[in-house]
Formats: structure tokens, C-alpha cells, sequence
């Protein structure tokens, strides 16, 4: 007669046979409070962190600007690449991403920005401004004056950079763990 031998999974002794393996509400939404308030300090951390970036910037094009401009075009150049390293930088801290809202499976993340059309339109109008400094990096470029060029592509890498970041900081998506709560709390 052949025996079957059943598999057990290993449980460390100390484990407490007794707790359940489902969180009352109340632990629920105090673990999602929390999950909430994490991602809120990491993300304002994160933010202040790099705005360091647009920053030195600014302060590399106002250099620019008063000492190592010679011309009216360098000046204008390092005129529009400083309003540029702002705004980037003001889009960075004073425009946060709100929570995302779902279409189909993906999340898409929005800016909060409906308080009037400066800030609305804001990012749009700096990656025109940035666009056009690279446009006006690779004419530099085809002339010969390389340095000139990386200078005046300084604000487009600086603002891809941000905006990249923005998305990497967007809040915390937790609809499915309280769909979840919500499903668990009705059944």
C-alpha cells in the first residue's frame, strides 16, 4: 500500500498561529494613512533634493548673463535660458502631480494646476522655450561653437530631467488597496 506524504510549509516557531491573515479596517486604513504620509515626506524630500539641479543652473546662467556675456545675443540667450531653469524649477516645487486617474489599466498621472492659465499652461510654454534653445544649440552646433551649444542645451536637459523626476514622485497610487478594503468590508 503506498502512503502519501503531504508537504507542510515551514512556520518559524515564533510565528503566532493565532494572528488572522486578514487586517481589520481599522489596521487597513491605518496602514494606508500611513503608506499615504511615507510617500508624502519621501516625495517632498525628493523634491527639495532636486531642485538643487535647476537651481545651479540659474545660477550658472545669471554668471552668464552679468560676466561672460559679450554680445546682445549672448546676453538674450542666457536671458531666455535663466527664465527657463526657473520656471523648470518653479514647475518642480509649487505644481505637484495630483493622484492619478485610471484609464483602462494604466494610470495617468495630471498636473494640479487649474488655479488659472499661467500655471496651466506653464510647463507647456517652458518646453516650447526649451525646444527653441535647442534649436537655436544645434545652429551653434553646425557653426563650429561646441561650448556654445552645450550651454544652450543646458535648459532642455534640465528640464527633461525634471520632468522626469515629477513622474518618478507622482503620489502614491493606493485606489487598489482601498477598492480592495471596500470588497473586503461588502463581502
Amino acid at each position: 500500500m503506498a502512503t502519501t506524504r503531504l508537504r507542510h510549509a515551514f512556520k518559524y516557531p515564533s510565528e503566532d498561529e493565532d494572528e488572522p491573515d486578514e487586517l481589520d479596517e481599522e489596521h487597513q486604513e491605518k496602514l494606508i494613512a500611513d503608506l499615504q504620509a511615507a510617500d508624502a515626506r519621501r516625495n517632498e524630500l525628493y523634491r527639495r533634493l532636486f531642485l538643487i539641479v535647476p537651481l545651479v543652473g540659474a545660477l550658472h546662467f545669471i554668471y552668464a548673463f552679468i560676466f561672460s556675456s559679450t554680445t546682445a545675443q549672448q546676453r538674450l540667450i542666457a536671458l531666455l535660458s535663466l527664465s527657463s531653469v526657473l520656471c523648470t524649477a518653479y514647475i518642480l516645487h509649487f505644481m505637484p502631480l495630483r493622484a492619478p486617474e485610471r484609464k483602462g489599466k494604466t494610470a495617468m498621472y495630471k498636473l494640479d494646476a487649474m488655479s488659472g492659465p499661467v500655471e496651466q499652461y506653464l510647463a507647456y510654454l517652458n518646453a516650447a522655450l526649451a525646444a527653441l534653445l535647442l534649436l537655436v544649440a544645434s545652429l551653434s552646433w553646425r557653426r563650429g561653437a561646441h561650448e556654445n551649444a552645450w550651454r544652450e542645451s543646458l535648459p532642455a536637459i534640465i528640464f527633461g530631467l525634471t520632468m522626469f523626476v515629477r513622474q518618478q514622485l507622482a503620489p502614491l497610487d493606493l485606489e487598489d488597496l482601498q477598492k480592495a478594503k471596500y470588497q473586503l468590508k461588502g463581502a
